[in-house]
């Protein structure tokens, strides 16, 4: 008795095709253990397959691996390896919105049930950070959300200034911007090299701006008298105080330092006619008082020998820290003081 036997063998360049010629009891031998192999396979699928009856959990059956409760495929959520998966008739099921408990979920490509600020076609929402994993709402504020920090609002990457940790940061599609320009509400607005905008004077590219001091950040188009008077309204009230020139006592040349020195303005020197001999060495010369600009500095003596200074502000009015037994504020003019033009 003979048999031609095919076999199939494969390799990395592909299929081989194998013939063999058994005879006598070398046929009848191979028969017997193809016949043996496959009743062995087929009793190993069986046993797998019930193996699974009555089982509870992520169990391996002869159709993959499938959940199961009591032998009978689940669906729903259930407790898996530290976390949540979404099992529909027990397949585990990826990237996807689900709902039970009245509630609204999201699982993942690895079908976990996911937390925290999560991205979804574009949309930014927010599932919780105490293990719960139900849907809060829409993403709003600054946050990680999986792609890096951004503001959000209403879930959608935000343009514009946000307040933030006690000051204003630029956001640009969520990302806070750096060392830029940025204009908002008609203004032009300078944010710093951690976002933040700026305020006071500033050194950009080598040229000084002003930003103001007073919590709305916007560029001044002014010069230094300007800021000069915006500034000395904060210092009003200190006494006066001979050789001060400071918070606790100034006196009429420590009161325009003091206040210079929070303008980020240049010191003009110390006393009175420092002060007038500086301006007068860097272009400004003495002009009548009908002449002056608020902002101007107005000084009283003859030129090398000035000995009171004030602030000149319109209207016959000026801020100085005038003599002892008084503090800075407005005052009206007295006698001709001559006017230079502060830098």
């Amino acid at each position: 008795m003979s048999y031609w036997v095919v076999t199939l063998k494969t390799s990395k360049t592909g299929v081989m095709l194998n013939m063999t010629l058994f005879k006598g009891k070398k046929a009848l031998a191979f028969i017997a253990s193809v016949i043996a192999s496959f009743t062995f396979a087929m009793g190993m699928e069986a046993d797998h397959s019930a193996s699974a009856a009555g089982q509870t959990g992520y169990v391996s059956t002869n159709e993959g691996w499938r959940w199961l409760e009591n032998g009978q495929k689940y669906t729903g959520f259930r407790f898996y390896m530290g976390t949540y998966y979404w099992f529909i008739d027990g397949v585990r099921q990826d990237s996807g919105w689900r709902e039970a408990w009245g509630m609204k979920y999201y699982t993942d490509n690895e079908g976990r049930a996911v937390q925290g600020n999560y991205v979804i076609d574009g949309t930014a929402y927010n599932f919780g950070d105490n293990g719960t994993f139900f849907l809060r709402g829409k993403t709003s504020g600054y946050t990680d959300a999986g792609q890096g920090w951004k503001w959000y609002e209403n879930g959608q990457q935000f343009t514009g200034f946000r307040f933030y940790m006690g000051t204003y940061y630029w956001f640009e599609n969520g990302v806070r911007e750096q060392n830029k320009w940025k204009t908002a509400w008609g203004m032009k607005y300078y944010v710093d090299n951690v976002g933040r905008a700026v305020e006071g004077t500033r050194i950009i590219d080598g040229k000084s701006y002003y930003f103001g001091n007073d919590g709305t950040f916007f560029l001044r188009d002014s010069d230094a008298g300007t800021r000069m008077i915006e500034e000395a309204n904060h210092w009003l009230g200190i006494p006066y105080m001979w050789g001060g020139a400071t918070q606790y006592g100034v006196d009429c040349s420590g009161f325009i330092r003091l206040v210079r020195q929070h303008a980020h303005l240049t010191d003009l020197g110390r006393t009175t006619y420092e002060q007038a001999a500086y301006l007068r060495a860097h272009g400004s010369q003495p002009k009548p008082l009908s002449q002056a600009q608020p902002g101007d500095l107005l000084f009283w003596g003859s030129v090398g020998g000035e000995y009171h200074v004030g602030m000149y502000i319109g209207n016959g009015k000026m801020i100085d820290a005038p003599q002892p037994g008084m503090t800075t504020g407005v005052h009206d003019i007295w006698d001709a003081p001559l006017a230079y033009h502060t830098i």
